[in-house]
């Protein structure tokens, strides 16, 4: 049986940061920690957490927005979470309300984890410096708030925009563009420190979720990893926070 107390607005937040379309999650937990990976076709995101662990093993929540619901009708701090192996009925106790939800032995945000994990892995032994066969030549730290006006493309741009990046290595500035020349752009330019570059800017592709999955970003700052028509990778060494978010074919518009 695996069971662990947690703050109630600390958890909420915590799935909340993995994005909002999240249907399930599987938690690892150990002594004092809650860890989770999520991994889809668009990014990988893996997240710690601190809680009070009565027993350490797997648990597994097959519907997020149940869970989530649940948290708003309570004023409770604490939340109680108990499972007993991988299909068991999740038991979630917020003082004087319980709710009990049945689990299913597929987690469908878990099937991508293991081949991202064993890629990260890879990409971090070599220091960052390649992404399966691809070099990642361009380095730098940048904060989580610089990135986050981002979030303003769809409110701006409307639901239809592809977004871009570049890392201008001469101005020291992570650009991330959405929307097109026919329809309107937006600029945003983040200042970047500790660069370490070739002298070339780099360029990736990304759909409308890039400006989602930034808004999941813990605040801070973070040590980024790219490179030409490749991924961005976001590590947060002091909360363990990583992101990969995955690039699609560039075209110049």
């Amino acid at each position: 049986m695996t069971q662990f107390t947690i703050n109630r607005d600390k958890f909420g937040a915590f799935l909340s940061s993995f994005g909002k379309d999240l249907g399930d999650i599987a938690l690892v937990v150990s002594k004092d920690s809650i860890q989770a990976a999520v991994a889809k076709s668009t990014h990988y995101i893996y997240r710690k957490i601190d809680c009070d662990t009565t027993t350490s093993g797997n648990l597994y929540i097959s519907d997020i927005p149940k869970v989530k619901s649940f948290l708003t009708t309570s004023k409770i701090p604490e939340l109680n979470f108990t499972q007993e192996g991988k299909t068991g009925t999740l038991h979630i106790r917020c003082g004087n309300t319980s709710l009990q939800l049945p689990t299913t032995s597929y987690i469908e945000s878990q099937t991508k984890v293991g081949l991202m994990a064993k890629t990260i892995e890879q990409s971090r032994e070599s220091m960052w410096r390649t992404w399966f066969n691809k070099p990642l030549t361009h380095h730098a730290q940048v904060s989580a708030e610089s990135l986050k006006p981002a979030t303003g493309f769809k409110k701006v741009l409307g639901d239809k925009f592809a977004c871009k990046t570049e890392f201008d290595v001469d101005g020291e500035q992570f650009i991330i563009r959405g929307g097109k020349s026919e329809t309107g752009k937006m600029f945003v330019k983040a200042p970047l420190t500790h660069v370490e570059a070739t002298g070339i800017p780099v360029r990736s592709a990304f759909d409308k979720w890039l400006p989602e999955l930034i808004n999941n970003l813990p605040t801070g700052d973070f040590e980024l990893h790219t490179g030409d028509e490749t991924v961005i990778i976001l590590e947060q060494p002091s909360t363990d926070f990583l992101m990969v978010v995955i690039d699609q074919v560039y075209e110049e518009d």
